[in-house]
């Protein structure tokens, strides 16, 4: 399969007097000169319409996405949700200019945000059982397949970071190139390719222009990928290099460049010295603090947008709401650090955020996020319980409420300590036991109800979602039969849920009592 691709190139930078070597790691895309050229015709078709085009660029297109969170052959090492939501925002500010506006859009067959099915290791690490990615591809939005590495057969030396695959139309992104940050263009740049562009050194993919070039400093008239070299004049814009003219010559100079600029000394084949764009996102400069793209290349992807090759991904989304703000007290339990009952069922509540439909919960015990133990869940609930935490752990816990479009929102975070104690305990006395009512109003007096085979004795708890003991009665006395202990209304001061424990000599069993406004 042949692709566009991002490969990362690796150089070791020696410092005088050092004795160790310091790393340096640098994106880069290498891109094969055919690949490009079966997109040309459609960049070019691209360029022919640029003027209707244009004048349309009041109207917001809102553009769905759907991405592939792939894991080994186990299901493990997925990209964290919250990584992939940062990235939208990143793409919504790099698109701001064209009102492009990217949004999540369910898959159809299962209805969830994200793809979390794609679990192969010839997935996750090389992308050879593409018959599996193609058997879950979104038949309407842009796949993106987040992968622990991006592999290709290009033949460029560097390690794969992302690539845009023509013949599947689809992009593959590394997860560690997944970010909110501005000056990350990786997955920007490869939508630019999936969009029709090139890059702005295209010919010099291969063999990038510097001293070591036998007519150096004077460029030749046509590059090493055989493509007619681009001046600084522009006389020639529209058939040389990315067939872009406000993207000035650019001759793959951000390849070894070490700072997001250049004075080299380069000359154009008349013998100007040429001053390329260093942050074009379409280019290989790194160290740019923010990457953009020119007003014609914004054209030329507008263009493609409207274009019959983009037919699938036409739509009539529309946002339940483009802002949402994220309380400073969202967080209702279990905050402050406090205990919880048990370990193995952990109830965690929020406030609800208008213009929320979804909230992302986290869970670690770090306050990164980023341990071997992190755990998200994606809820459109304001609760949510938790089955598979440590006991005896600290645990952070954070809530972002978003939507399909905005997903920048704050989080909010907080914590509690887990105890030894599991809530799957069993009273071996015990027949049947249920709560009545329940749910219960609040004001209203639920009652404990334990039928049991014979007579025991046992502790009676009420415990709050935040871990709190509301309630002890000491050595209830259950006889063989129906048993039945009434809770004080006045324990139960607020809507929320309830934890009703027995706790015997030769085992335990917890009810969970949901108490309405």
């Amino acid at each position: 399969m042949k692709v566009i691709a991002c490969i990362l190139f690796v150089f070791l930078l020696l410092f005088k007097g050092a004795l160790a070597q310091e790393e340096y790691v640098r994106g880069v895309c290498g891109t094969s000169m055919q690949d490009q050229l079966v997109m040309e015709p459609r960049l070019l078709a691209n360029l022919e319409r640029i003027g209707r085009i244009a004048q349309e660029r009041g109207n917001i297109r809102y553009v769905p996405v759907h991405f592939h969170l792939v894991g080994d052959s186990q299901g493990k090492g997925k990209i964290l949700e919250s990584r992939v939501l940062e990235q939208l925002c990143a793409l919504n500010r790099a698109f701001e200019p064209m009102n492009i506006r990217f949004y999540l859009r369910p898959h159809p067959t299962n209805g969830t945000l994200f793809n979390y099915n794609i679990n192969d290791n010839n997935v996750y690490n090389n992308q050879t059982a593409w018959s599996i990615m193609q058997a879950q591809r979104h038949p309407g939005a842009i796949n993106i397949y987040i992968v622990n590495q991006a592999a290709t057969n290009n033949n460029q030396p560097g390690v794969t970071l992302a690539y845009y695959s023509p013949q599947r139309d689809w992009i593959v992104c590394r997860k560690d190139q997944i970010s909110g940050s501005k000056s990350n263009s990786t997955l920007p740049h490869e939508i630019g390719h999936f969009f029709s562009l090139q890059h702005t050194f295209f010919g010099w993919e291969s063999q990038p222009f510097n001293n070591t070039f036998p007519t150096w400093p004077r460029a030749p008239i046509t590059s090493p990928g055989g493509v007619p070299t681009e001046r600084m004049n522009g006389t020639n814009c529209t058939t040389a290099a990315d067939k872009i003219c406000d993207t000035p010559p650019d001759y793959n100079f951000g390849f070894n460049a070490t700072i997001c600029s250049y004075n080299g000394g380069a000359q154009d084949p008349l013998g100007v010295p040429v001053s390329p764009m260093a942050n074009n996102m379409m280019g290989y400069f790194n160290f740019c603090s923010e990457y953009v793209f020119t007003p014609q290349q914004q054209s030329a992807i507008l263009a493609d947008l409207a274009s019959s090759a983009r037919k699938y991904l036409i739509n009539n989304f529309l946002p339940v709401a483009t802002e949402i703000n994220t309380p400073p007290d969202l967080l209702i339990s279990p905050v402050g650090g406090v205990n919880v009952p048990f370990y193995d069922e952990v109830v965690v509540e929020w406030k609800a955020v208008p213009g929320a439909t979804y909230y992302l919960v986290e869970f670690d015990i770090v306050n990164s996020f980023s341990s071997s133990f992190a755990q998200s869940f994606i809820t459109k609930n304001t609760s949510l319980t938790v089955n598979s935490l440590q006991p005896n752990r600290i645990y952070q816990w954070r809530v972002r409420p978003f939507n399909e479009y905005v997903t920048c929102a704050a989080a909010r975070q907080s914590s509690f300590r887990t105890s030894n104690v599991s809530s799957l305990g069993e009273i071996t006395q015990v027949r049947r036991q249920y709560l009545a009512p329940n749910p219960v109003k609040l004001g209203g007096g639920p009652r404990l109800i334990v039928e049991s085979i014979s007579s025991f004795m046992a502790d009676v708890y009420v415990f709050d979602a935040a871990g709190r003991q509301l309630f002890e009665r000491s050595k209830f006395f259950f006889t063989a039969g129906e048993n039945s202990i009434e809770l004080p209304v006045e324990i139960f001061g607020a809507a929320g849920i309830y934890f009703i424990t027995l706790q015997g000599h030769n085992g335990r069993s917890v009810l969970r009592l949901v108490v309405t406004p």
